[in-house]
């Protein structure tokens, strides 16, 4: 079995032998609509068996590729659109009020529009192009150009074969990729499983009951997810979690975002040492990994680096900084990328790519990330990462979830503001602003509290800052924010 779409009605499983066959149905179909080299289609939708195909059938046009993220407004939509000159847009049909009328829309999932999977006539095998179809990710880099995609004709193979001397996940295995495909993260595993051959369970929305279900029910050995993913997992009731055979899983691996405090240890003293955590860039993909080895001597830490990939940590002038020092992480591997479609890069330093991250790396020589570069707040004239108070707080047991901004103030520059989930309604603004004096520094202690019900995440588990903020709504998030 090739394609797992559990989320398509009739629960179809597809052969290798039918996806190469609708591919090729596919792959026709979008070249007679016009799809060859020197044209950009979209992609609009989210893990289904018709993205998966729709995929390999644009590679085989030639076309390059373009993924939307399923976050995206219509003004957001159309941006990404024009900056990429895409001409022809597919997407699912939750998506058609999105579509600008300057691009031929195509159906994932439905007949409005033009419908793309019809059962359209066999008409013969499609050729190899003439150039490699460029696929492109939008990225969610620091330098500010809100329209920026890093381009790959391929999975890096360099960066494929050292995962497979570190990551337990085996030719013909089982993958459930509960990460969007549309995000380098999903995007990775969805071209890993292919090259080997394995089963991929797709999976629409991230449910973590049903992501025990099907781990159970298809045996499945590898889980793409990300960090949010294993907090509800964690969370779910004793009972749920003994009634699934989660056995068959070897490796549950998850980027995108910060694993928060101790739930790595959670999650491996729930579900066993099976814990992998990857960082990496869209541009210079995997660069570190954690093992479940790493994750128990500190759970906080994104790993070391892979075969062939340099990571250094410098200050604002480029120069290193000592071990154990925050300072902004750079990354260099065979697999980088030195160009963005759409604008040009900015603030790389002899050939390394700027992460837009803050981090340190640790005497055994294991990076641990500290937050967003922007997300740095000064106040009083101290440098603060929201993360690091984020920690603290979250020691509270009247505390569920928590992110940290800053807000201006005329006698600090910025105060820090603490967006609170509660785990209860007994939690009050003044125990918890006296916990924090009594627990945090004088620059790290906040002087707001704000209770919301949840907080606004992207696509991989990132908290949205800027939202919570009131800086932004989410639909004027740029499209590099949502990713």
């Amino acid at each position: 079995t090739a394609i797992v779409d559990v989320d398509d009605p009739q629960q179809e499983e597809i052969t290798f032998a039918d996806a190469e066959y609708c591919t090729t149905v596919l792959a026709n179909s979008l070249l007679d609509r016009g799809a060859q080299p020197g044209t950009t289609v979209g992609l609009l939708g989210r893990n289904s068996r018709a993205y998966a195909e729709t995929i390999v059938a644009v590679s085989r046009t030639g076309a390059d590729l373009v993924y939307l993220n399923t976050g995206s407004s219509a003004e957001q939509v159309a941006a990404v659109c024009a900056a990429h000159d895409i001409t022809m847009l597919i997407r699912d049909r939750e998506f058609a009020d999105l579509c600008p009328d300057t691009v031929l829309t195509l159906g994932l999932d439905d007949p409005a529009g033009i419908p793309l999977l019809d059962c359209m006539p066999w008409s013969g095998d499609v050729s190899a192009p003439r150039q490699a179809s460029k696929h492109v990710i939008l990225t969610s880099g620091t330098t500010g150009g809100p329209l920026r995609g890093a381009a790959r004709t391929t999975a890096p193979l360099d960066s494929v074969a050292a995962l497979l001397n570190t990551f337990p996940t085996k030719v013909g295995g089982v993958t459930l990729l509960a990460a969007p495909l549309f995000h380098a993260w999903g995007w990775m595993h969805h071209r890993l499983a292919s090259v080997l051959d394995s089963t991929q369970v797709l999976l629409r929305h991230s449910d973590p009951e049903r992501i025990l279900a099907l781990a159970q029910a298809y045996e499945v050995d590898t889980i793409i997810t990300v960090p949010v993913t294993l907090k509800r997992l964690v969370d779910l009731p004793e009972d749920t979690k003994r009634r699934y055979d989660f056995s068959s899983v070897r490796c549950v691996a998850v980027s995108g975002s910060a694993i928060p405090g101790d739930l790595a240890t959670q999650f491996m003293d729930d579900f066993g040492d099976v814990l992998y955590n990857l960082y990496g860039t869209t541009e210079a993909a995997y660069a570190t990994i954690a093992t479940p080895e790493d994750l128990r001597e500190d759970p906080h830490t994104a790993g070391r680096p892979m075969p062939g990939v340099r990571i250094e940590v410098l200050d604002r002038k480029g120069r290193a900084v000592p071990k154990g020092k925050d300072g902004r992480v750079y990354v260099r591997s065979r697999t980088s990328i030195s160009e963005y479609m759409a604008d040009g890069t900015r603030g790389s330093i002899k050939g390394m790519v700027p992460t837009g991250d803050i981090g340190c790396i640790d005497e055994d020589g294991r990076l641990t990330i500290k937050g967003r570069a922007d997300d740095v707040v000064v106040t009083g004239g101290e440098n603060v990462h929201p993360a690091e108070v984020e920690e603290v707080l979250r020691l509270h047991p009247g505390i569920d979830d928590v992110a940290v901004t800053g807000r201006p103030d005329p006698v600090y520059g910025s105060v820090l503001v603490a967006h609170v989930v509660p785990a209860d309604d007994h939690l009050t603004d003044d125990e918890l602003l006296d916990w924090a004096r009594r627990n945090l520094g004088p620059h790290h202690r906040p002087r707001e509290v704000r209770r919301v019900a949840e907080l606004p995440r992207n696509a991989t588990g990132k908290v949205l800052r800027r939202v919570l903020a009131g800086e932004v709504t989410i639909d004027e998030l740029d499209e590099e924010d949502l990713l």
